[in-house]
């Protein structure tokens, strides 16, 4: 007996893969799938590779020679090969193939349709000791994790540092406001694509940007006794001329990296319902305000640090 514990003491532990493959939304959306599949991956010590994310990797720092999209927990052969551009390519064409994955005896295939979300019991279930598979493909954008990701926070943040370019540009556009204000507000005036979105219901006038502001700034001034700045970031052009009789400034509006991480670094933050605006608050643990239409802001109790990204 004795003899059979210590074989199977020096059995290796099987490395495992969490694959990702669904291109759903822009950088607010891959943020939430990628933050909430890291901070699993590192909890339950699995190999990460985000195909999803690629594209949006070069915006942050890489972590010894490696770029964010992939997370290893464990060393691993195929990490090596990951540095060539054609086994991505690969990986890309048999993740979207039904007929390969087929063949594939070593894989475990979690698969969502968009209005639904793959929960963290679910991945748990996938690390099951009489599952053999190797590996993971996960289907689905909206991950949810919400125990690893509480538990992981301050490593995932580590992790998903902006690049040395978008961390400058943000450094310098914060610290201007602040040799000019006691208090930073950073307003999201997210108004692209939600002129469509839901029929319209989350995008509004620069007039009603600019209501919410005063009130903010009359609430800011009351409760924080000092000087109200607001950083208005869009991916629209604002009319600035709504704005000439405030302490509005205007974001990069060339770089969405920069207003993220320029937004994540304000006292507080107002802007409609968005990935972005959630990662954001969870990320720099800024107070948030969602906008509704005919919203009025009169209190500091309605702003709130998003516990989930």
């Amino acid at each position: 007996m004795r003899f059979q514990s210590q074989v199977a003491f020096s059995q290796p532990i099987m490395t495992k893969w969490l694959v990702i493959q669904r291109d759903f939304g822009q950088l607010g959306n891959r943020l939430h799938t990628h933050a909430n599949a890291l901070a699993w991956c590192i909890e339950n010590e699995v190999n990460l590779i985000n195909l999803s994310f690629k594209k949006y990797a070069p915006f942050f720092s890489s972590r010894k020679g490696r770029s964010v999209e992939i997370f290893l927990a464990r060393k691993s052969k195929l990490a090596n090969l990951l540095r060539y551009e054609c086994l991505w390519g690969i990986l890309g064409i048999v993740s979207r193939s039904d007929k390969w994955l087929n063949r594939l005896t070593k894989m475990m295939i979690r698969e969502k349709k968009d209005c639904e979300f793959l929960s963290e019991p679910e991945l748990n279930q996938s690390l099951k000791s009489e599952n053999k598979a190797k590996a993971v493909l996960v289907r689905a954008w909206d991950l949810r994790c919400p125990d690893s990701l509480k538990k992981q926070k301050e490593r995932v943040r580590e992790i998903l540092i902006p690049n040395e370019k978008a961390k400058g540009t943000a450094h310098e556009i914060i610290s201007q406001l602040r040799e000019r204000f006691d208090c930073v507000v950073g307003v999201h005036a997210r108004r692209g694509d939600y002129k469509e979105y839901l029929e319209g219901i989350h995008f509004h006038a620069w007039d009603s940007y600019r209501d919410w502001i005063i009130q903010t700034k009359k609430l800011m001034e009351r409760e924080r006794k000092g000087r109200v700045g607001f950083l208005l970031c869009s991916d629209d052009n604002p009319d600035r001329s709504k704005f000439n009789d405030l302490p509005v400034s205007f974001g990069n509006s060339n770089s969405v990296m920069s207003d993220l991480h320029s937004l994540s670094s304000c006292d507080y933050n107002i802007g409609p319902p968005s990935s972005f605006g959630t990662w954001l608050s969870w990320y720099g643990n800024v107070p948030r305000l969602c906008l509704q239409k005919e919203l009025e802001i009169h209190s500091l109790e309605q702003f709130m640090v998003s516990k989930t990204c």
